[in-house]
């Protein structure tokens, strides 16, 4: 074997092995949404509804949700809904709602998400071990005592296979 054939052995098996590592590897399920708030303040009947769309028909990870505030927002913390399906084992489908206290501020009125400028992100975990299914709705909505709350810029949610 000539050394020009024996490099080009070696770069169609590489390519092969490649391609099979590829093949073996886990579908992407992780997942992000993001949706903007209307700028006159997010009214108490609006929900946001989000519809993952992964890989596998179901994947389990943590769902986190994000916040993006301005600099103008009257409150220390946002109260937040959360409504999802769960499938269980004997393949039942129930519908569950979680409440998340998103802190935005400190004690002393002090933002604790990260940012720039006028504009903060806040995130906060609604469960760990979160069992995503593939185009079931995720619903988020304010549940201040509030008609409108001002200055809440996006609102997201953020899950990561495990």
């Amino acid at each position: 074997m000539t050394h020009k054939t024996r490099n080009k052995t070696l770069a169609a098996a590489g390519a092969l092995l490649g391609l099979l590592m590829s093949a073996c590897s886990a579908p992407d399920n992780d997942y992000s949404a993001f949706s903007t708030v209307d700028p006159d303040g997010w009214a108490y009947g609006h929900t946001f509804v989000y519809r993952p769309e992964i890989a596998d028909s179901v994947a389990h990870g943590t769902l986190r949700l994000m916040a993006r505030h301005s600099n103008d927002y009257p409150y220390r913390n946002l109260w937040l809904e959360v409504s999802y399906q769960q499938l269980h084992a004997d393949s039942t489908i129930s519908f569950r709602r979680d409440t998340v206290n998103l802190t935005l501020a400190d004690l002393y009125g002090n933002w604790l998400g990260t940012g720039l400028g006028t504009s903060f992100q806040a995130t906060d975990t609604v469960s760990a071990d979160f069992q995503l299914i593939s185009g079931a709705p995720i619903r988020v909505r304010h549940i201040m005592r509030q008609d409108f709350v001002p200055a809440i810029e996006q609102i997201g949610i953020i899950f990561e296979e495990k």
